[in-house]
């Protein structure tokens, strides 16, 4: 644009013009678009130099109390979209940012955490965090993850600055290393009862009299052996040395263990609750210390006598001044006496027996509190697995009629022998065992199996005996301690007409007192199925009608045996334990499996179940992560072999993966777990096989007569001493031995005694006559000899020691020989030159060996043991002398 009149040439006011300039620009920028504009706000305004004096008071006004605030919190002006400089910044949103902090004054105590929080993460290291989220590289819900991360991550890296060797993690084969633990577990498993034989063997007595002497002599019989009891009185104790563990009943210990004979270390008792306490306490007063194992859930001692003892009455009259208190006499059990009198107890909580949780599940619910540890079952809702429930038309007679005797029911033994002949066909190797609920069922459920045997062969063949568990029929009151793989129940009990209505709610034991106990262990006799055979539906049941617990534990039996419900077979529904399971489940199911975390129960749960894709209802594989559950157990056999070997022998696949290959190596592990689930699969395209007790069919027939026992040979058993061995030196010399150097002589003693000694001083002069080639030994031989022996005692290393006139070294006055002097001749026969401390210590092995005897039979082994053919009058009264001192 033209300057017009400004223009002055070389004398145009540049400066001016510019200022001018400057400030038209302003005014455009405030608004106004022409000359009159600004002319007319000049007009209202009749001092603007005044009003602009006024307006920057106001504006350095402002600006002091906006930067208080901003100064004294820290306000970042830039975060709030702002201005960095406080002139530049607009006012009307410095109004609303200062509004919007004045309407959420509350959220100041929030802000002021958040910023000591973030202080102190800064403080600590973790700046980075902060920075990645202020960045927005890392989302704030995501904060926490990372900082856990990072920590993680630190505390690695300074794990490893530390111990070098944990670098090497990612290359370590932990399989290889599990395994090879497992091997060697197992094999010291196997080597434990070899290497307590050796030891059981080493210390088995090798003498021939005393007690031995009894023992060999019965050994020797060909008949009119002693009683055992008479065996027991007269050499128990070398008996307990050859037999150290006896298996015995309470009665047998009364009839073959006299009191005071036999003392044990340790007492066991198994199936304390059927041992009454009188029946134990003999046993108990010959042990040192005792373990009583039972089951105050299961049956009772027998209480056939109980009546005659309840019909006893005692005419005394009770003393007042006794304490009150149940006695022993009182107490169902030895069990029972234990708990009272407060010994210590433990509960075993790992069951084992039952493959599949359904065959305890309500035991464990009604009687245990849910405590048994459960391992769960690869299976679901798989027949030939768990309890089952078999309703039959069968009709109980309760009197005798022209078909049926009075308390069977014939009908529903048919039906179980049918089931028996089923299982022949079908499970062989699976061994059997059929219980009914009275004695005079189970008598016809034998019948009844006698007879369909004649007609099926293949009955027949699997009634024989012969296998590793055989067939048994019996009721419940003697099935305590049976097992089978699978078990037949007979209630019995039941209507009076086919499919008909309970009449009466009496199951026979299970009304009486303890029924519910029967019940128990009745139902937890089978390792893999239980089927439950019945003439009426559960439902019939009415416990109310019963005032014992026998009929309402019934029902809850039967009940859960007819729903099918099995809890532990199913998930828990709980999360993984940890991100690194969720993570490998999240694999599985990409793979086309389902994958159910937690499954079992408490105790035993395995991390992560695989179902098959074609039979949901079964499982494929345990897959094991080394997460809590792994990292809980107190002991590397329980984590590493137990565990897996329960799994296994329930039917599981296992598949272990670790945490450090999943991270270093994930793909090759994804890889691994495809092929493990592929192989499983297919493994199991017929479902899982069930190892039965009978695998493998009849045992091998033993010939008896031509293995039977020919004499038992115990001469290796014999007890004996090494040879006397005689110092045999030479000195080369020309003097007489009592003219050579008293340092020679006693050197020479040393070695006489260490090869000979306890030696009498006498034989010493003789070996040292002998040395220097002399036939005998002369007085003054002797008394060099003895000067010699002074001196050397007399040594700083003072080696030999004197007791009486016998010589010996520390080391065999501490431990004295004991040598057999068979082949000697000379002074060495000579009682006198007998040491008393070797014929001690021939006793204390005699003792130890044979056992205790008279005197004047120790006098005679001592003698054999040292070589004596033939015991002189001065030999016997030499040694009986020092037998009777001990």
């Amino acid at each position: 644009m033209g300057l017009g009149e400004n223009w002055r040439g070389e004398r145009t006011d540049f400066a001016g013009i510019k200022a001018v300039s400057s400030w038209l620009a302003q005014v455009k920028a405030a608004g106004f678009g022409s000359a009159a504009n600004l002319l007319a706000a000049l007009v209202k305004n009749d001092a603007p130099s005044q009003a602009a004096l006024s307006l920057a008071a106001l504006v350095r006004d402002a600006q002091e109390k906006s930067e208080k605030p901003i100064a004294r919190l820290g306000l970042d002006l830039e975060q709030v979209e702002l201005s960095a400089e406080l002139t530049d910044a607009d006012l009307t949103d410095l109004t609303a940012v200062f509004e919007r902090m004045r309407a959420d004054s509350g959220r100041y105590a929030d802000w002021a955490a958040l910023a000591r929080a973030t202080a102190q993460t800064v403080e600590n290291g973790a700046g980075d965090v902060i920075d990645a989220v202020a960045d927005g590289r890392v989302e704030p819900a995501a904060a926490g993850t990372e900082f856990t991360y990072a920590c993680a991550e630190a505390r690695w890296n300074s794990a490893r600055a530390m111990l070098p060797e944990l670098g090497q993690l990612a290359g370590l084969d932990r399989h290889e290393l599990v395994r090879l633990f497992q091997e060697k577990e197992r094999s010291r498993l196997n080597d434990a009862p070899a290497l307590i034989l050796a030891r059981h063997f080493a210390q088995i007595p090798k003498g021939s009299m005393g007690e031995m002497g009894v023992i060999r002599g019965e050994i020797g019989r060909k008949s009119r052996h002693k009683p055992i009891r008479w065996v027991m009185k007269n050499a128990g104790a070398m008996v307990q040395r050859i037999k150290p563990v006896m298996l015995m009943s309470p009665i047998s210990v009364a009839q073959f263990l006299p009191p005071g004979t036999v003392t044990f270390d340790l007492l066991v008792i198994d199936e304390a609750s059927q041992i009454r306490p009188e029946d134990a306490l003999g046993v108990i007063a010959r042990a040192r210390q005792i373990v009583v194992v039972g089951d105050q859930k299961q049956l009772p001692p027998t209480s056939f006598f109980d009546r005659l003892v309840d019909d006893f009455e005692d005419e005394e009259e009770e003393d007042d001044e006794m304490p009150a208190g149940a006695t022993a006499a009182d107490m169902e059990s030895i069990l029972s006496l234990c708990e009272a009198r407060g010994l210590r107890s433990r509960m075993l909580e790992w069951h084992y027996r039952s493959r599949d949780p359904s065959l305890i599940r309500v035991s464990n619910a009604e009687f245990y509190g849910d405590k048994l540890v459960l391992p769960p079952s690869p299976l679901q809702l798989d027949p030939n697995y768990g309890m089952k429930f078999r309703r039959v038309p069968g009709v109980y007679a309760r009197g005798k009629t022209t078909t049926a005797r009075a308390g069977t029911n014939k009908i529903e033994a048919q039906h179980v022998v049918k089931a028996v002949a089923e299982h022949a066909r079908k499970s062989p190797d699976l061994s059997l065992g059929v219980v009914a609920f009275s004695k005079a069922q189970s008598d016809t459920l034998t019948e009844a199996l006698e007879y369909e045997r004649r007609r099926d062969p293949v009955l027949d063949a699997f009634l024989r005996e012969g296998r590793a568990e055989d067939v048994f029929v019996k009721n419940i009151e003697n099935v305590q301690g049976d097992e089978r793989d699978v078990i037949l129940i007979s209630v019995g009990y039941g209507p009076q007409e086919p499919n008909g209505r309970l009449a009466a709610m009496s199951f026979g034991p299970v009304n009486g007192e303890g029924g519910e106990r029967r019940l128990n262990v009745l139902f937890s006799r089978a390792r893999v199925r239980c089927e439950i055979f019945a003439s009426f539906d559960p439902g019939d049941i009415d416990p109310s009608r019963s005032s014992r617990e026998g009929p309402r534990v019934l029902k809850r039996f039967l009940d859960f045996a007819k729903t099918g419900i099995i809890e532990e077979q199913m998930a828990t529904g709980l999360e993984a334990d940890s991100p690194f399971e969720e993570d490998v489940a999240r694999v599985i199911r990409d793979l086309g499996y389902e994958a159910d975390p937690q499954v079992g129960t408490a105790g035993f749960r395995i991390d992560i179940g695989v179902r098959h894709p074609d039979r949901p209802g079964q499982y494929i594989v345990a897959v094991e992560c080394d997460g809590a559950a792994y990292h809980s157990a107190l002991w590397a056999r329980e984590r590493d072999r137990l565990r897996q070997d329960v799994l296994e022998g329930l039917g599981w696949r296992f598949h272990r993966i670790w945490s450090t290959d999943w991270f270093h190596r994930r793909d090759h592990e994804i890889r691994r777990l495809a092929e493990a689930l592929l192989a499983a699969k297919e493994f199991s395209a017929g479902g899982i096989a069930v190892r039965g007790a009978n695998t493998g069919g009849i045992l091998q027939l033993v010939d008896v007569e031509q293995n039977a026992p020919g004499p038992i040979q115990i001469g290796h058993l014999e007890m004996t001493a090494p040879p006397y061995q005689r110092a045999d030196l030479l000195v080369r010399s020309t003097v007489e031995p009592h003219e050579a150097p008293q340092g020679q002589i006693g050197d020479l003693i040393i070695k006489i005694v260490e090869i000979e000694g306890p030696i009498h001083v006498d034989e010493i002069a003789r070996r040292v006559a002998t040395a220097f080639g002399k036939l005998k030994a002369g007085s003054r031989i002797v008394d060099a000899t003895l000067r010699a022996l002074n001196a050397v005692q007399k040594r700083s290393d003072n080696r030999l020691k004197t007791l009486g006139q016998f010589v010996m070294t520390i080391e065999q006055a501490t431990a004295p020989p004991v040598r057999d002097r068979r082949t000697q001749t000379g002074g060495l026969l000579k009682a006198e030159y007998l040491p008393p401390t070797e014929i001690s210590a021939a006793m204390s092995r005699i003792s130890v060996e044979s056992g205790i005897m008279p005197p004047e039979e120790m006098t005679k082994a001592v003698a054999r043991l040292l070589g004596f053919q033939r015991v002189g009058p001065d030999l016997l009264e030499t040694i009986l002398a020092i037998v009777l001192q001990e």
